[in-house]
């Protein structure tokens, strides 16, 4: 399993705004893509908005992350700056 870690620069609106706009834009086709477990939209210490994700191998990240930067790109370009995009393993899971 892997986990997906991305840091965007809010360039106008809010932290909701970009929110509303990720469930608008981005989940019906994440929650489509192959591997695709999990979606945090969080707030860092610093103030940057970003996104954790969870998917079942580290090529459905990685694909999942080149679709993302294409459609941010795209239709979000306005609202959000990419600053980072990280992928790590995840060594163990455990939920509730």
């Amino acid at each position: 399993m892997h986990m997906a870690m991305r840091k965007y620069r809010l360039l106008k609106g809010t932290h909701a705004d970009a929110t509303h706009w990720v469930e608008r834009n981005l989940m019906p086709t994440l929650r489509k893509a192959p591997g695709f477990r999990a979606y945090y939209a969080v707030v860092f210490d610093d103030g940057i908005f970003g996104s954790i994700n969870v998917f079942d191998s580290e090529a459905a990240a990685e694909d999942a992350n080149r679709h993302v930067r294409e459609r941010v790109g795209d239709s979000a370009s306005d609202m959000l700056q990419h600053v980072e995009t990280k992928v790590w393993t995840v060594l163990h899971e455990e939920h509730a």
